[in-house]
């Protein structure tokens, strides 16, 4: 390959090694979140989850659900008169990261 000048104040063998290496970390990283987000086949690809996916996914009745919340083992929030959990949350509770767990509430006008 024919060394062609640059204009940096690295030399052009060095130049395309770090771009090389940033390229690498930037597509591991984004494969590492795919690989995260498809880790859990029974969860529902959307952000938000309704109380009855929920129910699914740990296959409990929805007493459980609403005791589990009260217990403050499960996140949630409520907007208007519906209960959701964010998917997030959710993988978080199943792979054992999450241990913090709070409810919130949004009220719209």
């Amino acid at each position: 390959m024919q060394e062609t000048p640059m204009l940096f104040p690295i030399a052009p063998t060095e130049f395309w090694k770090q771009i090389r290496i940033t390229i690498d970390e930037v597509v591991t990283e984004k494969l590492s979140q795919q690989l995260s987000l498809h880790a859990n086949p029974h969860l529902p690809e959307k952000a938000l989850l309704k109380a009855t996916d929920v129910c699914k996914i740990f296959q409990v009745s929805r007493p459980t659900l609403y005791e589990w919340m009260k217990q403050k083992k499960l996140k949630s929030f409520k907007i208007k008169s519906r209960r959701y959990f964010a998917r997030a949350d959710i993988e978080g509770v199943i792979n054992g990261h999450d241990t913090v767990i709070t409810q919130k509430k949004i009220n719209h006008s």
